[in-house]
């Protein structure tokens, strides 16, 4: 009998040690998750922050600026700043060799096309093939040649 009642006590201690001593693997870095849709190369990093090289200039454009401009790479990694171009140099978004797939890197499967869902950003391809990221409150999209945020 007293036998059980250790084993019972220890499976209790355990059990309510369990969320304590996970707590650090739960709150780690998930990492970088690197993918491409057409002529972008994107990464969404551990931090939520997401951003895409564009395989050549892009035309950019804001909802309230007058003109567009061209730029190689997107990125959202402030929540108090808009989806912004970066002037890197290199391609801080793409891996040696490119990018796989978002179809290999799916997380599920939209009315549209493929998504990926990590670290609370999301990347879809939409309607006509268009494409989307949004996390930390914001978003860019593209379709037809045009970026805008």
């Amino acid at each position: 009998m007293k036998r059980t009642m250790r084993k019972v006590a220890a499976i209790a201690a355990a059990a309510a040690a369990a969320p304590i001593l996970f707590t650090a693997t739960a709150q780690a870095d998930p990492g970088t998750v690197y993918f491409s849709v057409g002529s972008f190369n994107c990464a969404i990093f551990g931090d939520g922050t997401t951003g895409c090289d564009f395989a050549y200039p892009m035309r950019i454009q804001y909802s309230n600026v007058p003109f567009t401009f061209f730029a190689s790479e997107m990125v959202i990694d402030q929540p108090w700043l808009p989806a912004h171009p970066t002037f890197d140099p290199g391609t801080p978004y793409t891996l040696p060799g490119g990018n796989p797939s978002l179809d290999s890197v799916k997380t599920g499967q939209g009315q549209w096309g493929p998504y990926i869902e990590h670290a609370g950003a999301k990347c879809e391809i939409g309607f006509h093939g268009s494409f989307n990221c949004t996390t930390k409150g914001r978003a860019f999209g593209s379709y037809g040649g045009i970026v805008s945020a």
